[in-house]
């Protein structure tokens, strides 16, 4: 999570009602990056109190509130809509989104995960069959100042193995990263080419810029 929002959430706390010693502070306005956010500002015992939810989603974080387990997570997904396909052979992998994800979560994450997250389908477009394993490859972040990630996908769908004539498989790749993802701006997808047994497919990795 970006370094500013988890300090200013630290210094807001969440009220549920106002008690002795509190009264709307109608006269404060609360700028967030420049820009003055609507907020039902308190004043308790002399200090100023926001909603976190106002806060937290004017920083671009989604705030979940679970009653099952009376807590409140905070985190910044960010969602780009890219047109990609990369070929391998007669395979043809499109990706249609990537998402950046500070705390992602699936059923074979333990934690959540700082994450990149790949929309995909992949369709055997040509020949009877052929092996690929996309989830086993590489990603190259930031094409001018390189920082490589190899083999890091673990929390993927199952879109390895054959894929037969016209075969479809469609699901997520998900790559867990230790970086601020406010620094991402270009993703290289390498991935091992698919083969039929004798013949090998080589994939040429094309940037993804993120805007």
């Amino acid at each position: 999570m970006n370094k500013k929002l988890v300090a200013l959430c630290m210094a807001i706390v969440l009220t549920f009602g106002v008690g002795i010693g509190a009264y709307a502070a109608s006269d404060i306005r609360l700028f967030i990056h420049g820009k003055q956010v609507a907020a039902d500002i308190q004043i308790i015992n002399g200090s100023s109190y926001v909603p976190l939810r106002t806060v937290s989603e004017a920083l671009g974080a989604d705030v979940k509130w679970d009653e099952a387990k009376r807590t409140i997570n905070i985190k910044r997904t960010k969602t780009y809509e890219v047109n990609t396909t990369i070929w391998s052979g007669s395979l043809l992998m499109k990706i249609s989104n990537i998402t950046l994800d500070t705390a992602y979560e699936n059923n074979k994450t333990k934690n959540p995960i700082n994450a990149i997250i790949f929309d995909v389908s992949i369709e055997n477009t040509a020949y009877p069959a052929l092996e690929w394993f996309p989830t086993k490859g590489s990603i190259r972040l930031n094409y001018d100042n390189i920082v490589e990630i190899s083999n890091p996908i673990s929390y993927s769908d199952d879109l390895d193995g054959s894929f037969s004539l016209q075969k479809v498989k469609k699901g997520k790749i998900v790559v867990p990263v230790n970086i601020n993802l406010d620094d991402i701006k270009t993703i290289d997808f390498i991935i091992d080419g698919s083969t039929n047994g004798s013949t090998y497919n080589y994939v040429q990795a094309t940037p993804i810029e993120l805007r």
